[in-house]
């Protein structure tokens, strides 16, 4: 059982500390970018216009593109481009294999299935991430080597937590790309409140939504367009792979609408009567679900439940499970100095 990873330093020192704590997945971290790449056409005035949008809104994201290029011996435009992957997928309309992602937040906290490519079985990583500029917020999150570090969902140390989903769209344009995103909100927020100021205030490249939720127990549901943010704030909210406020001119993923509304059912049950023993009163058994539509997803499904996670804000504490939520021993972190501590496993 691998241990956290810990990246400290700015942006690009963290970046190559990837390399620096696994040097023996160099080879394969190539081979991923690489053969995804070679499988995508790349719109070079997308991409071109998206690098001047970046420098200019998040310097420090294409900084720790630059670091983890260096340190697994890729150009830096080899990892900004595979990180746009969705986006130039969507413009190409290539949607034979797409990505999925089931999360929710309740009551703060936030809980996440990770449905994506097997190939990142190898490369996932529970991250710890320190930065002095920070001013000692630390942050724990999921993701894979050869991305930066919240690739999936993450919690920071003033028990701000947020998860993303993949949700296709025509809408495109230049503006943040949503994994710089969820760094830049973790790096920088402490409540719901103050990361739905900085998404309103900036630009965005377009595709997927944000669920997140903070320790007053406050939530909110992203979803991101290049032309339009649509915010919807709650206790609880709820995000598959499909956007609920506007239609979209590309199809979603066939099975979305039937995890949302397997997801939301659980949920609404968990409401009714909070003291029935059921699904949906602990959000790892949900994460678990396999019907009436399986939330917790296997092969043959091209994007199956890589991992889950569940992100407690009030408490600070994080349950991260490195396979599917239905099998896999669930991991214990617990806030302690310079971050989190590992403690037990769950059955």
């Amino acid at each position: 059982m691998s241990k956290p990873v810990l990246l400290r330093g700015d942006a690009r020192a963290r970046g190559l500390g990837q390399a620096q704590a696994c040097p023996e997945m160099a080879e394969a971290v190539r081979t991923s970018i690489r053969t995804r790449l070679a499988a995508t056409p790349r719109d070079a005035a997308f991409l071109a216009a998206q690098r001047g949008a970046t420098l200019a809104l998040a310097p420090e994201a294409w900084e720790e593109c630059a670091g983890i290029a260096a340190g697994f011996g890729l150009e830096a435009a080899e990892v900004f481009d595979f990180l746009h992957l969705g986006c130039l997928a969507d413009l190409a309309r290539l949607r034979e294999d797409p990505d999925g992602c089931t999360a929710f937040a309740r009551d703060g906290v936030v809980a996440k299935n990770r449905d994506f490519r097997p190939e990142h079985v190898a490369l996932q990583r529970i991250f710890l991430l320190q930065d002095p500029a920070w001013r000692g917020r630390r942050i724990l999150c999921v993701g894979s080597l050869g991305a930066p570090g919240a690739w999936s969902s993450g919690m920071n140390s003033d028990g701000f937590a947020l998860a993303d989903t993949q949700i296709a769209t025509a809408d495109h344009g230049p503006g943040m790309l949503r994994y710089f995103l969820m760094n830049r909100l973790l790096a920088t927020c402490a409540t719901v409140a103050e990361a739905v100021a900085a998404i309103r205030a900036m630009p965005h490249a377009g595709g997927g939504s944000l669920v997140m939720a903070d320790a007053s127990g406050a939530g909110a549901a992203v979803e991101l367009r290049h032309g339009r943010v649509d915010i919807e704030q709650g206790a609880c909210v709820s995000r598959t792979n499909h956007y609920t406020a506007a239609p979209e001119r590309l199809d979603a993923v066939a099975h979305s609408a039937g995890r949302l509304e397997t997801l939301r059912a659980a949920l609404a049950e968990g409401a009714r009567d909070p003291h029935k023993l059921s699904s949906a009163r602990d959000p790892r058994d949900l994460l678990a679900l396999h019907a009436p539509t399986a939330i917790c997803r296997h092969a043959p499904d091209p994007s199956p439940t890589l991992a889950g996670a569940v992100w407690d804000t009030l408490h600070g504490t994080a349950r991260i499970a490195l396979g599917p939520p239905c099998s896999t021993p669930w991991r214990v972190f617990e806030p302690a100095a310079g971050g989190w501590r590992e403690t037990h496993a769950l059955a």
